[in-house]
């Protein structure tokens, strides 16, 4: 690990305070709003190692299984486990600031009132005290609503016997580990995806996209003399759209002049703008997928009819030729 947040010392800590570390629960719905959960008393072990002391042991392990953990950028290993400050995750940032400063506005969840086939994911909050100071840590589950056993429709098996079910909702928590949520002191709240898939699912996030975002970012702001609005940021809207991103990646920004560019976008009728400086204007998310547009030559002019498109996919003729030349 770099000098930010260590999981190996976190888990090798938790060893000492994870027997007495308190226990909460929350599920969270598909918008990110939690609800309290109570707990029977005779749950409380098996939810502990469920999703703490398994989670604990599988980075421990992973001292001598060469477990690889890593942060976010576009050299990432595909299989290693993730550090990323919170705030680099809206959706998780949304909801542990819900956690963490709304906590006495959080009702409790009711099978009776509330539609569990909502629900989005469970949150294990563990309270405990490191190095003289208080803190908190959550784990966090993906659920599926729709696989829940509900009362209509269900029933279970007591003995020999076929009886109605009698709870309002039956649940399956699954076992394995997803993410982590750790308050790091100086680094500040740290992000842990340990299954990467099921973190992009929960929190409607794609690793790839966003280690690649600051890349073509730069690459596109050093190949043409941009101006971008007040509050606008080039990697943050590229974050927000992954299919502009993948065109990049396969485009070559500054292969073709601002120059041109800009010629083109007049003779496609575009609403690409200059300042009075010759700066392209990126006012909003349309410009940007404009100019992404032009750069991978994404839009064309029929020279039989004169009719405009913007090509939604394309293979280079050329490529075609020089095969058959070759055969």
């Amino acid at each position: 690990m770099d000098g930010g947040f260590d999981l190996f010392n976190w888990a090798n800590r938790a060893e000492e305070w994870m027997k007495s570390a308190t226990l909460e629960l929350f599920f969270f719905n598909k918008n990110y709003t939690p609800y309290k959960v109570r707990l029977a008393n005779e749950l409380e072990v098996g939810v502990k190692r469920l999703f703490l002391e398994d989670l604990v042991a599988f980075v421990n392990k992973g001292v001598d299984n060469n477990l690889s953990v890593q942060r976010l950028d576009k050299n990432t290993n595909d299989k290693a486990v993730l550090v990323m400050d919170i705030d680099e995750v809206d959706r998780a940032a949304t909801l542990l600031n819900l956690l963490e400063k709304e906590y006495s506005d959080i009702i409790y969840f009711s099978g009776e009132e509330h539609d569990f086939r909502r629900v989005k994911g469970i949150v294990a909050k563990f309270n405990y005290g490191d190095g003289g100071h208080n803190k908190n840590c959550y784990v966090i589950k993906a659920l599926s609503g729709t696989q829940a056993l509900s009362e209509k429709g269900s029933w279970e098996l007591r003995g020999e016997k076929l009886e109605p079910f009698s709870a309002s909702v039956g649940i399956r928590i699954p076992d394995g580990n997803e993410v982590l949520v750790v308050d790091d002191g100086k680094n500040g709240w740290q992000l842990v995806a340990i299954n990467r898939s099921k973190f992009e699912r929960l929190f409607q996030f794609d690793v790839g996209v966003h280690a690649l975002a600051p890349v073509k970012a730069d690459e596109l702001a050093a190949a043409y003399n941009l101006s971008l609005a007040e509050g606008l940021d080039l990697t943050e809207m590229l974050k927000e759209k992954k299919g502009l991103v993948k065109k990049l990646d396969n485009a070559e920004p500054g292969a073709v002049s601002q120059e041109k560019i800009m010629d083109f976008a007049d003779e496609m009728q575009l609403p690409l703008m200059l300042s009075e400086d010759g700066k392209i204007i990126i006012a909003d998310e349309s410009d940007l997928s404009m100019l992404v547009n032009l750069v991978d030559e994404n839009y064309y002019i029929s020279a039989t009819t004169g009719k405009r498109y913007e090509v939604k996919g394309k293979k280079l003729l050329d490529d075609r030729a020089d095969d058959a030349v070759e055969q």
